[in-house]
């Protein structure tokens, strides 16, 4: 191995490091590192960072992927992760308020406690994605999928399309809804 080659693979190892990254899953260290300076990474590779606790209200990560990624306790409020992949991720305890993921793939992500206050996920796929006690508060979630989706004890008051118990436009199969029930409106 030369010099060169040792000397990057021990740069990006030290940055991961420094961000509680695993050097093994496929991210892109100068993403991570512009992210450190300036919230902007459009169509980043972030997969299986470990941004456990990050400050980054306001970020733009449009088009990134995010899968598997450890966002716990994250702050991301006012966010732009619009078609964002976020399959797997972990986002419990994270602050989403009127974050925009709209389009984006949330596929059995975990947002336990998360706070999503006036979130737009119109046309965002939440299949059995898990929202234990998560705060939807006026979130938006028009065309949204949220089949196997467990919102037990999740808060949707004023939901825009909530009429009664069923969520207008939005995709239900096996659904937990807040009360408990399951939903098979839509299978």
């Amino acid at each position: 191995m030369s010099v060169s080659v040792l000397k990057g693979l021990l740069v990006s190892t030290a940055i991961a490091a420094s961000l509680g990254m695993s050097h093994a899953v496929a991210f892109d260290p100068a993403a991570v590192e512009r992210l450190k300076t300036k919230p902007v990474c459009t169509g980043c590779d972030l997969s299986g960072a470990s941004m456990k606790d990050a400050y980054l209200p306001g970020a733009i990560l449009t088009n990134s992927k995010l899968t598997n990624a450890d966002l716990t306790g994250a702050n991301l409020n006012s966010a732009n992760l619009i078609s964002a992949q976020l399959s797997g991720a972990d986002l419990s305890g994270a602050r989403l308020k009127y974050s925009m993921l709209s389009g984006a793939d949330l596929q059995g992500a975990r947002l336990v406690d998360t706070q999503l206050t006036g979130a737009n996920l119109e046309g965002a796929n939440l299949e059995r994605a898990l929202f234990t006690r998560a705060e939807l508060r006026g979130a938006r979630l028009r065309g949204a999928r949220l089949s196997g989706a467990n919102l037990e004890g999740a808060n949707l008051q004023y939901v825009e399309n909530l009429e009664a118990t069923q969520l207008v436009g939005t995709k239900l199969c096996k659904t937990r809804m807040p009360d408990g029930q399951t939903n098979n409106s839509g299978c």
